[in-house]
């Protein structure tokens, strides 16, 4: 079946540890767009996170932002379906961060811009110890005085909410306590975090949605992720490709594994199930 669609995850999937893009990554794409392929950066940040590479990538149209909360269409700079939080469940989730016996970062997506405490902003060492993610979450957050105030008072809808822990004990805490709050969806990214959005914000529906929207057959569409956030997006894919680096879950779900981020196991999987010009680079599972 011919691919129309590509989506693919950013960190762990599409770009090495080091945040950037390997050569043979945006070469694949390119030439997937030259075969009018809809290019689909499907990614747990906002639209400002979208590294410029991507954005201006050939066949770069679309995206997938915030875990699926906010799908947008980067020419005509215009939001076409969202799935956000409410203000007042936002503050209910942040609060319980804040009021936590454990030391624990939080943060809101508020109309595409990161809001977090000041503290948090100086500190993020303490939660973060990657150079690289502590750049990223700092270039796409606005330090306020205080993040749920500022959440409470703008009164606005929010896309995510991200937690960070200093440990995985505290993290399994919190994801037990969220159990309790009806409406949100619960995944990770990355192995010191948990992302909130609101139920039905999934990457897999938004995929559906976008795909729907273009016209598209899911069965002519083709995704790949390596965490939790991308679980959904890799069952609804007609082709779901997960990373040699991703988690257990997300490779016992994809149709096919790729190699791992930093060897451009995207580029590796293009070029054998769509280009058909590497005939080794993806293993089914």
């Amino acid at each position: 079946m011919e691919i129309r669609l590509i989506a693919t995850d950013m960190d762990g999937t599409f770009l090495a540890d080091d945040k950037k893009a390997p050569t043979e990554n945006i070469e694949a794409l390119e030439e997937c767009a030259a075969r009018g392929i809809e290019i689909v950066p499907a990614t747990g940040r906002t639209v400002r996170g979208i590294p410029d590479e991507i954005r201006s990538l050939p066949g770069v149209r679309y995206a997938i932002t915030t875990n699926g909360a906010v799908v947008v269409d980067l020419k005509e700079d215009r939001i076409l379906s969202t799935c956000r939080l409410s203000a007042e469940l936002a503050v209910r989730i942040m609060t319980m961060a804040r009021d936590s016996a454990d030391d624990i970062m939080y943060d809101a997506y508020v109309e595409g811009v990161g809001c977090t405490t000041d503290y948090f902003y100086r500190n993020m060492e303490r939660y973060i110890s990657s150079p690289e993610v502590r750049a990223l979450v700092q270039k796409t957050r606005q330090p306020v005085p205080d993040n749920i105030a500022c959440v409470r008072d703008r009164g606005r809808d929010v896309d995510k909410i991200n937690l960070f822990f200093r440990s995985e004990e505290a993290r399994q805490r919190m994801r037990t306590a969220l159990r309790a709050v009806p409406g949100i969806l619960v995944t990770s990214s990355i192995s010191n975090n948990l992302e909130i959005n609101a139920e039905g914000a999934d990457k897999g529906g938004a995929l559906l949605r976008l795909a729907e929207y273009l016209g598209i057959r899911v069965c002519e569409t083709m995704a790949f992720g390596d965490g939790e956030n991308d679980l959904s997006m890799i069952k609804s894919a007609g082709i779901g490709v997960a990373m040699k680096n991703g988690e257990k879950i997300v490779r016992e779900a994809a149709d096919y594994v790729t190699g791992t981020n930093n060897e451009a196991g995207v580029a590796g999987a293009i070029r054998k199930l769509v280009l058909r010009t590497d005939m080794s680079a993806a293993a089914d599972v």
